[in-house]
């Protein structure tokens, strides 16, 4: 066991760390922050920002080696507080921030921004240059959902490591080279991955940002509870963030036994489903028939008045007569309430529940019904329709 753990030295201060675990998140676990912009703890380490380096000594004396590459070695040293690192440090930010604009107004990301946060606590304070920034035609649709503010990148290599080593859809990528150098799409081959809004939240800049979130809210206006996402049967942890009473967004909660933050399109921005036109916000119920074809108006009703009529026409009805669908988005314990109703209140048999409530009523309704034992029977098919397995 004790193979397993190295001892390093941060900040004059001894601690252990398992072998091969990088010096950025062993100094993290011990309370030491270093500042980074493309590290991510669930991705592969690629350098590629250098806010990371600070003074490392594995015996040879002490040189500035960024963290996120390094991994930990007996009698370490380490030093984030040198001299020479906050220098070096200072350096990356006024580098980066030479053509990054100071919209952070506007910007979604002010308020929740590493850039930000980092250029405050480690940077000059003041820029040097006085030249005009680079500029760009702005924003770009690089999918349905995810918008890219090309003066805003840093070229972090988050998103486009994510789409290649978490998403498998390596559709977002560099482009040019240089101070040319872009993040971007490749021409008619639009970021069409089911997980792109992933890259909005681990984009350490406003760079990219999603559709309906854009210009709604600051991220401290924002009420914030920590829930499940019902979308589908993996139960992704989520944050819902409202404002004003309306849910603004979600974002993806990093915890180990289920998603590690990232969270797939449709449960990401289903949200606006709530305030959809095309919601029922109120029970409705027919008035009597006038028209020819014997159909009458939906009008809308109290919850009262409409499980009233619900239950008069239960009860006028033979128990036989009634069906009662149930919908995949409920939980089991609201599922077995139903059927327990339909059962044991109503006297009816005839209960079914659809996958993904992608079925209507009627075709459902309409099918033959058939036992576990036809459906086994030699020569027999099984179809699954649309299931989460």
């Amino acid at each position: 066991m004790a193979d397993d753990v190295v001892t390093l030295t941060v900040n004059g201060k001894e601690i252990t760390a398992p072998k091969g675990q990088l010096v950025i998140a062993a100094a993290e676990q011990h309370g030491v922050f270093i500042p980074r912009f493309c590290y991510h703890p669930r991705m592969e380490s690629v350098g590629m920002c250098r806010m990371c380096i600070v003074d490392i000594d594995t015996g040879r004396g002490p040189a500035l080696q960024p963290a996120c590459m390094i991994t930990v070695a007996p009698d370490m040293k380490v030093d984030t507080e040198s001299a020479a690192t906050k220098k070096a440090q200072d350096g990356v930010l006024e580098f980066l921030l030479i053509n990054h604009p100071l919209d952070c107004p506007v910007c979604d990301k002010g308020g929740e921004c590493p850039l930000q946060d980092n250029a405050y606590a480690y940077g000059p304070g003041e820029s040097r240059f006085v030249e005009e920034k680079r500029h760009f035609e702005k924003p770009i649709p690089v999918s349905d959902v995810v918008f890219l503010d090309r003066e805003r990148c840093i070229l972090c290599d988050r998103c486009t490591r994510f789409a290649d080593q978490v998403a498998g859809d390596p559709l977002i990528a560099f482009l040019n080279r240089g101070n040319e150098t872009e993040v971007n799409t490749f021409p008619d081959d639009p970021f069409a991955s089911y997980f792109s809004g992933n890259t909005v939240q681990i984009c350490p800049v406003g760079a990219l940002t999603a559709k309906p979130f854009r210009f709604k809210a600051r991220p401290w206006d924002l009420e914030k509870v920590e829930s499940t996402c019902t979308s589908c049967s993996v139960g992704c942890r989520v944050t819902i963030e409202a404002s004003r009473n309306h849910v603004l967004r979600y974002q993806g909660v990093d915890i180990d036994p289920v998603n590690w933050g990232w969270l797939c399109d449709k449960g990401r921005f289903d949200f606006e489903a709530i305030e959809s036109d095309d919601r029922l916000a109120d029970p409705l119920i027919r008035k009597p028939a006038r028209a020819s074809d014997g159909s009458g108006e939906l009008v809308a009703a109290t919850w009262s008045e409409a499980l009233g009529a619900a239950a008069d026409a239960i009860k006028k009805a033979e128990p036989n007569a009634v069906a009662v669908l149930g919908g995949a988005r409920l939980t089991n314990e609201a599922a077995y309430a139903w059927a327990k109703f339909a059962k044991g209140i109503v006297g009816t048999d005839h209960v079914d529940a659809q996958l993904d409530d992608g079925l209507p009523g009627v075709a459902v309704a309409g099918w033959p019904q058939a036992t576990i034992e036809d459906a086994c029977a030699p020569e027999a098919t099984v179809v699954v329709i649309d299931v989460n397995v």
